[in-house]
């Protein structure tokens, strides 16, 4: 009688588990508010997770992410603050996106017994093997994998482009081995808002390649006009960056695109380590106000957080000018200054050496862990594909799931740190 008793009750503990976490939030694509602004994001740029909408509590000023159809209820009660409506109504009607299909490669028993349940049914481990295969991108892929004994999350390390399919594996328990099953987290609003911050991104960038090349001609009557322009988009890109990073440092995913930086230096000198040069000096409509046009330029190593000086008789200013400056590049841009010599006015490399170090040092770190990854994950699509395996095949399996799931790892934290420090830097 007591074993019955135990066995119902451990069944109906098991269940009370599985449903709470299948009604608990889901933070799929966006870690919680409250984790946000422990790490240092202010409650301005907290940004919510896929399917939920930002309120701020009208008792606290705290950020909190709720349901859209549930916004209107609470700040009719005077729990949330007002909200603008176009905003609620397009989260209100927006459709989620179908991002992907997940495909089971194998499920593969592992040669433990880690316990029983109140039944007598043995509790087994399984390596799982499956590919998530894209129809619209995804960045940082969330997937739940349950089973009747176990339910876990992860996040893939990879973005995975619309038509092309990424493999990954982990292990877990389950007395039915049909029990497990796997879904993707991810509902696409975030992803759908990454992509389009990267082309407004890109096509700034564009336009301010295109400024920069008409700032050579400096006898041009509107060379002063463009001058203003580079430093307006120079702006609008740095805070577009702020942006963008903020979100891929919450989802603890890294950047999908480098800054394309022209390779010679615009004054035609040799490029001799770091250095800042102004190149002109323009009147502006304000007295005393001055364009300074100047270019950084970086030696034989890549400028990691590049900052550039700029000081007068009256005024000193620190301007951040982008992602990196490449070895052996330039970067021109321009600034408005006070002063009352406009000869005066010089640059030189400020620096953020520290920072920059430890980015530079991540980047390295990071590409030398997904080739390892990369390299693990082709072993073990060999080993699952191959017809004759060998005697110890599940060992070996075993062996590359663990090895992925440790470098999945090391990657995610080394992004998270990356983007930490580009999204301080911007801010």
């Amino acid at each position: 009688m007591k074993k019955v008793a135990l066995s119902v009750v451990t069944i109906l503990s098991l269940s009370l588990m599985m449903s709470t976490v299948s009604m608990s939030v889901s933070y799929a694509d966006i870690i919680p508010p409250r984790h946000q602004s422990n790490i240092g994001i202010t409650n301005d740029d907290i940004v919510c997770d896929t399917g939920l909408f930002k309120v701020v509590k009208a008792g606290t000023d705290s950020i909190a992410c709720v349901k859209p159809s549930s916004v209107s209820k609470l700040v009719g009660k005077g729990w949330a603050k007002s909200v603008d409506e176009n905003a609620l109504s397009t989260a209100v009607n927006r459709q989620n996106i179908e991002l992907s299909t997940i495909n089971v490669l194998g499920t593969f028993p592992i040669k433990t017994n880690v316990g029983k349940l109140a039944s007598g049914a043995p509790i087994s481990s399984y390596d799982l093997v499956f590919e998530i295969c894209a129809t619209a991108p995804i960045y940082a892929p969330d997937v739940l994998i349950k089973s009747d004994s176990e339910t876990k999350r992860y996040e893939l390390v990879e973005m995975v482009q619309p038509g092309s399919c990424v493999l990954s594996a982990t292990n877990i328990k389950a007395s039915d081995q049909k029990s497990i099953k796997i879904t993707l987290q991810n509902k696409g609003d975030i992803s759908e808002k990454i992509a389009m911050l990267q082309k407004d991104l890109d096509s700034l960038k564009e336009e301010l390649s295109l400024t920069r090349q008409s700032l050579k001609l400096f006898d041009q009557p509107e060379t002063q006009q463009q001058g203003q322009k580079v430093a307006e988009l120079r702006k609008q890109i740095n805070d577009k960056r702020e942006e963008l990073y903020r979100i891929l440092f919450a989802v603890h995913a890294s950047p999908t695109s480098k800054q394309k930086i022209e390779k010679m230096t615009f004054t035609g000198s040799v490029i001799e380590g770091n250095s800042a040069k102004i190149m002109s000096v323009l009147d502006s409509k304000t007295s005393g106000v001055y364009d300074a046009i100047f270019e950084a330029c970086a030696g034989e190593s890549t400028v990691r957080l590049p900052v550039v000086t700029v000081a007068s008789d009256k005024q000193s200013l620190k301007v951040k000018l982008g992602d990196k400056i490449s070895a052996n590049t330039c970067q021109m841009t321009s600034v408005k200054i006070e002063a009352d010599d406009k000869m005066s006015i010089v640059a030189e490399p400020a620096g953020v050496s520290e920072s920059s170090n430890k980015a530079a040092s991540l980047e390295v770190n990071i590409v030398s862990l997904q080739q390892e990854l990369t390299k693990e994950k082709e072993a073990l699509k060999t080993l699952i594909h191959n017809p004759t395996r060998p005697d110890n095949f599940t060992e070996q399996l075993d062996q590359h799931v663990f090895k992925i799931t440790e470098l999945r790892k090391m990657i995610t934290e080394a992004k998270a740190e990356f983007n930490k420090i580009l999204y301080l830097t911007y801010n």
